[in-house]
């Protein structure tokens, strides 16, 4: 072995040496600090195989599956309906329809999901593929003896709606006072109905060319006050609203995405808006209803 050998091979040897002393320091350092800690969460030192101390956070409890039926045999019952045929700038179909329920039941909140259809005259569906996610919906906690309502503007294939079918499905009832049915009410503050008459540009056809057409609509703004009973902020707030004319009929209505966006229902009141696109001109703003919901579902 050279000296080049011998330095390399010491070299090494102290290198390990140095490596296991620094080790034996480490582990005696936290043994040390180990025997005079304090375990977390307590103020004084546990015995040693003690069980520790509870979690000061509130534990989720079991709560009840909604119900099948109510116990005095309440049910759900469609009450009001209407719809208005509508054509945009491109030339596209549109139906605004509105739809009010009541829950009969004078003791049990309810839950129903809703199978919308828009008919031609002779039965055929008119909602097509691209907008067929817009016939599913389903209502919210409805109280006890209280009505409510859906609405919403959806695309069909093609003109000729003659009529509207609603399909109610398997209801969930519930107790009034459980917190995944929290008071919510409406009032209407204020409703603005106004022409729009603009030059608007569309991407058309397949593959899409440019086109401008004149856009004639009405657009609607909605102020309403909603009224919370939960107890903590409703982070995810849409409402629906449904649409009459001077005569009281409903002609239309708004969906949960016509809720500006962003909305919250905090406890108490708070002040929220809707705005829409291209609704019936007959819509008469002092008969506007609003229908809060704590979040929106399909």
């Amino acid at each position: 072995m050279d000296d080049d050998e011998r330095r390399y091979a010491t070299a090494r040897l102290y290198g390990r040496a140095s490596l296991a002393a620094a080790a034996a320091a480490v582990a005696a350092a936290v043994a040390l600090l180990l025997a005079f800690a304090r375990p977390w969460g307590s103020g004084e030192p546990a015995a040693q195989g003690a069980t520790p101390p509870a979690t000061p956070f509130p534990q989720p409890s079991a709560v009840a599956s909604p119900a099948a039926k109510p116990a005095d045999g309440g049910t759900v019952r469609i009450v009001e309906q209407g719809f208005t045929a509508l054509r945009d700038a491109s030339g596209e179909h549109r139906v605004s329809w509105g739809l009010v329920l009541e829950n009969t039941s004078r003791t049990t909140a309810v839950s129903v999901p809703v199978t919308v259809g828009i008919l031609d005259r002779r039965g055929a569906q008119l909602i097509g593929r691209t907008s067929d996610y817009a016939r599913h919906r389903s209502t919210p906690y409805i109280m006890p003896g209280a009505r409510f309502g859906i609405g919403d503007d959806t695309y069909v294939t093609r003109a000729g709606a003659a009529q509207m079918t609603f399909r109610l499905g398997a209801a969930q009832w519930l107790p009034p006072t459980d917190p995944r049915a929290p008071r919510l009410t409406a009032s209407l503050v204020k409703g603005d109905l106004y022409r729009v008459d603009k030059l608007q540009p569309f991407l058309l056809g397949s593959p899409p060319r440019a086109e401008v057409h004149r856009e004639r609509r009405h657009d609607l703004s909605i102020t309403f006050r909603v009224e919370s009973g939960a107890r903590e902020v409703l982070p995810d707030g849409h409402a629906s609203a449904v649409l009459r004319d001077s005569r009281g009929r409903i002609v239309g209505g708004t969906g949960p995405v016509d809720t500006v966006t962003w909305t919250r229902f905090p406890p108490g009141w708070s002040i929220q808006r809707i705005r829409s696109a291209g609704v019936p001109p007959t819509v008469d703003v002092k008969r506007i209803e609003v229908y809060p919901e704590p979040y929106y579902r399909l």
